[in-house]
């Protein structure tokens, strides 16, 4: 009788139908599919990080063996003795894109200090601007495996190296594409410690703006020549204004460095940039603006991006974001 009885119970466990299992391994696929997305996608933010902290590193480390050597390393140097890190978190080589007028074989206290201007600049798209009087740039091909920026037009390649004495221009991609770090000449002379205070612009960012309310923000500069001492008088230019914007003092031009100085216009006390309430409507605006010193004591000197402007020039990109 027990022998039956135990028969029977086990006859009525039924188990999974072959639908049952097979729902169950789709759902189980279905995970596995979404962990191994959101595993790649971290692991490539991970490296990203990775990478952006290693430039970052790169960048100081050159810094502190120009102050050294009083000039920037060579591409040599660079990997052998200068980079904290020669290859990026995919494992590949960096770029390391200089002016190679600040990297001489032999070097004097002036090769960096007594410089006022670069052959190398940097188109960026987001925004939309060209940064003048780069120093050096170190460059990561990130997560695709590739180099998309250009010198000169040419697709970039680890043993890349910008024309010596020529202008040269790095065209640099999208936020999802190549990284790339750079310190202009610049933050280079104020980082190594060269003496006298050279031209800058004192605004390191601009403020906020409201769409119904006026707006008005004065760019200050400092150290360099001035043209005056009291106001402090410097000759400004700035890139095409968008729509709605006006200025009071200085210039506008498509391309303020290819200006003569005879073309630029003086500014007392600093650059005003404003717009009346209701003109301008919400959004991002980059706007780039130029200063002039009088260095040379000259009324008719060269354009910025000449060999010898005889004056110091000093460019800051802004955004101005305008809200509802």
């Amino acid at each position: 009788m027990w022998y039956e009885d135990t028969m029977h119970t086990y006859r009525n466990h039924s188990g999974f139908t072959l639908i049952e299992l097979s729902i169950v391994l789709v759902i189980i696929g279905m995970l596995i599919g979404l962990g191994s997305n959101m595993l790649g996608t971290l692991t490539t933010y991970a490296k990203v990080r990775e990478t952006r902290d290693s430039m970052d590193a790169n960048i100081q480390s050159v810094i502190s063996w120009a102050s050294s050597h009083n000039r920037l390393p060579q591409l040599g140097e660079f990997r052998v003795a200068a980079a904290k890190n020669q290859n990026d978190a995919w494992g590949r080589p960096y770029a390391f894109i200089y002016d190679a007028n600040l990297a001489p074989a032999a070097a004097t206290k002036d090769t960096i200090c007594g410089r006022r201007s670069t052959f190398l600049n940097i188109s960026t798209i987001d925004p939309t601007a060209t940064v003048r009087n780069v120093a050096y740039a170190v460059v990561s091909h990130a997560d695709n495996y590739d180099f998309n920026s250009r010198l000169n037009g040419v697709l970039l390649t680890a043993d890349s190296a910008a024309a010596s004495g020529a202008a040269s221009t790095i065209t640099a991609t999208g936020p999802n594409s190549d990284m790339i770090r750079w310190v202009t000449l610049d933050e280079l002379r104020s980082k190594i410690g060269c003496q006298g205070a050279q031209l800058k612009i004192v605004n390191n960012e601009l403020p906020y703006g409201a769409a119904p309310i006026d707006y008005s923000v004065t760019l200050v500069a400092d150290g360099g020549v001035p043209f005056a001492a009291n106001p402090s008088t410097f000759k400004w230019c700035v890139n095409t204004l968008p729509a709605g914007f006006a200025q009071s003092g200085g210039v506008q031009s498509a391309d303020c460095y290819g200006l003569s100085e005879e073309a630029w216009a003086p500014a007392s006390s600093g650059l005003i940039l404003s717009f009346p309430s209701g003109i301008v409507a919400t959004g991002a605006y980059p706007i780039t603006a130029v200063v002039r010193d009088n260095a040379d004591t000259v009324a008719t000197s060269a354009a910025c991006s000449s060999t010898d402007p005889g004056d110091n020039c000093a460019q800051k990109l802004y955004v101005v974001t305008v809200n509802p």
